[in-house]
């Protein structure tokens, strides 16, 4: 596919020079690359760019541009809550244009109050909140996250922000029904809801689409409502159960059959074995191989079978390290030794399962780099040793998880989450090389730019 027939021929192209990390295996590194649009048309070494694009223009020379740093391509946060983060951001912080650091720190100290401190917002409130907050998080260097409390409210006011032309972060909405864990509407009437669409994952552009329809299995891990095995040692019972098993195979068989993927909340291991027990019943008849179903959080005990058969399947790991990082004293206090295991990416990775990061946010540390720097050194806060150091993942890796598998699970692998020729041109401008630098530089590095489809939506 020719990437210049993407826009219209008439837009002009400009070259951006540099040290770039594409994520592409079939060209790694590059000095340059071309923009058309909100495209890039041409990937390589700076003389072959040009002369590419100038062959592409009837010899006229495009502008070359300088990089401030190291491109990398955009960040996406597989698991933040958009939404519910720009409503904190108007309530908390109403009077001021915050810093980055004031806003990281009030979204920190804030993450257990209740999410809507004024009251149910409005519409023209959520708009606010999401005018605020994105360019919050392209000072991060994200171009993207997938949304997993879509609800009917949210899904609206994506729907008008993203008409009226204010939406520069790309959204993937999880659809979401509240009433469905308190047991308030039926799996039935949710199939009813969705099904009526006629659509499903992946539908909408590229800036506003669904992803993953959204179930929990079980409840949070520190309440140690989290589903284990075993019983939580100071509660004496294993956890909550948030839905039926025969219902939750409901659930997933429509999804298989009408094209949506479906991501279930199951932290503890005996959660996502219940999971993946469904998600094998449906497996027989509908093959969930390349539909992308996920197991979200999953971080607490997962067994050597449980990766087995998510591999087997193609069921992803939507893992939120930041978990890891301000919980991994409790569990070691809590579980002793298996928490070492908590958030076991290595062993995902190395079973065949693709992981994408997300943070968890606004209630957990939702900086990329950060979470980049916890599953590299599996640091745990307030503890001077690693958790399970042995889990720690490659620097390749943790970029990978941050930015091409987050597009593949929000159905965008075709457009984001690397630099190639036809592809989206989304990156991010670090000051350091993510693959070769030291762990402690992600806490210190910055991002000096982030481009959102050519345009640049932060400039530090």
């Amino acid at each position: 596919m020719d990437p210049y027939t993407h826009p219209p021929s008439v837009l002009p192209i400009r070259i951006i020079a540099g040290e770039v990390v594409t994520m592409d295996p079939r060209n790694p590194r590059a000095e340059a690359i071309a923009v058309q649009g909100e495209r890039i048309v041409a990937v390589g070494s700076l003389a072959a760019v040009t002369a590419e694009v100038a062959a592409h223009a009837a010899g006229i020379a495009a502008p070359v541009e300088s990089a401030a740093g190291c491109i990398v391509p955009g960040f996406i946060d597989s698991h933040f809550y958009l939404q519910r983060g720009g409503i904190k951001v108007v309530d908390l912080l109403r009077d001021s244009e915050p810093t980055l650091d004031e806003f990281q720190r009030v979204m920190a100290d804030t993450a257990l109050e209740p999410d809507w401190p004024a009251g149910e917002p409005t519409d023209l409130e959520r708009r606010e909140g999401l005018r605020r907050i994105q360019p919050l998080l392209h000072a991060l260097g994200i171009t993207g996250v997938a949304d997993p409390w879509a609800t009917a409210d949210a899904l609206r006011v994506y729907q008008q922000a993203h008409a009226a032309g204010e939406l520069t972060l790309r959204v993937t909405a999880m659809p979401y029904f509240e009433g469905l864990r308190d047991h308030l509407i039926s799996p039935d009437e949710v199939i009813a809801r969705v099904g009526g669409l006629g659509i499903g994952s992946g539908f909408g552009d590229s800036i506003l689409s669904f992803g993953a329809l959204k179930v929990y299995v079980d409840g949070e891990g520190k309440r140690q409502q989290a589903l284990r095995e075993q019983p939580w040692p100071a509660t004496g019972v294993t956890g909550i159960q948030a839905i039926d098993p025969d219902e939750l195979e409901k659930i997933a068989d429509f999804c298989a059959t009408r094209g949506w993927a479906l991501g279930v909340h199951a932290i503890g291991g005996a959660a996502m074995r219940l999971a993946l027990d469904a998600f094998e019943r449906v497996d027989a008849r509908t093959p969930l191989d390349g539909l992308r179903f996920r197991l979200i959080h999953a971080y607490l005990e997962p067994s050597a079978d449980t990766i087995a058969r998510a591999a087997r399947m193609g069921v992803l790991v939507s893992s939120q390290p930041a978990i890891q990082w301000q919980n991994g004293a409790w569990l070691r206090e809590t579980l002793g030794a298996s928490a070492a295991s908590a958030n076991p990416l290595r062993s995902w990775l190395d079973g065949g399962v693709r992981v994408a990061l997300g943070s968890d946010g606004p209630y957990f540390p939702f900086d990329p780099l950060r979470l980049m720097w916890f599953v590299r050194t599996r640091a745990v806060c307030g503890e001077e040793e690693p958790v399970g150091a042995e889990q720690q993942l490659t620097p390749e890796e943790a970029l990978r998880a941050c930015t091409t598998d987050p597009a593949y699970a929000a159905f965008a692998d075709d457009e984001r989450g690397m630099l190639r020729p036809g592809m989206l041109a989304d990156w991010a401008e670090l000051s350091f090389d993510p693959l070769t630098c030291r762990d402690d530089e992600l806490l210190t590095g910055t991002v000096f730019r982030t481009v959102v489809g050519g345009r640049a939506v932060y400039a530090g």
